[in-house]
């Protein structure tokens, strides 16, 4: 289940990998390979593309590295996720109802993180501005 991709992405939040790790090995038709064809283990690093901005994957550590093979192995964290989600009445279905929560919660904060290093990098808007917007979709969220 791998696939190339020219996507560009640093590892970050790693109190979230552990949650994503869990979440996706439950899932038997989309599962996440403990080690990678490279024999290392697979890294989250957010999508920097024009096309994907901010948006999550797993993947071979080797990939984009300099004088490194990259195995080829690649996933869309959320479209893992929404295979493996069922909604009723507007709440996810599962026997973990609050680890659900809580995933949703890491990889929309992860979103969040990549926006607010987007816009630096920009420069466009104040650190206070970002961090007030940051906080206002948090608190929409809940």
């Amino acid at each position: 289940m791998a696939s190339a991709s020219n996507t560009v992405g640093s590892s970050s939040n790693p109190r979230s990998f552990g949650s994503i790790m869990r979440r996706m090995n439950r899932n038997r038709d989309a599962t996440l390979p403990e080690w990678c064809a490279c024999g290392s283990r697979p890294v989250l690093r957010w999508s920097t593309t024009d096309s994907n901005p901010g948006r999550p994957f797993m993947g071979c550590p080797n990939y984009n590295t300099a004088g490194k093979r990259w195995c080829g192995l690649f996933l869309w964290v959320d479209k893992i996720l929404e295979e493996d989600a069922v909604t009723c009445d507007g709440r996810t279905s599962s026997s973990n109802d609050n680890e659900d929560w809580k995933m949703k919660i890491a990889w929309k904060l992860g979103r969040l993180e990549s926006e607010v290093r987007v816009l630096k990098m920009r420069g466009g808007f104040s650190c206070l501005h970002v961090c007030c917007c940051c906080w206002l979709q948090l608190l929409c969220l809940s």
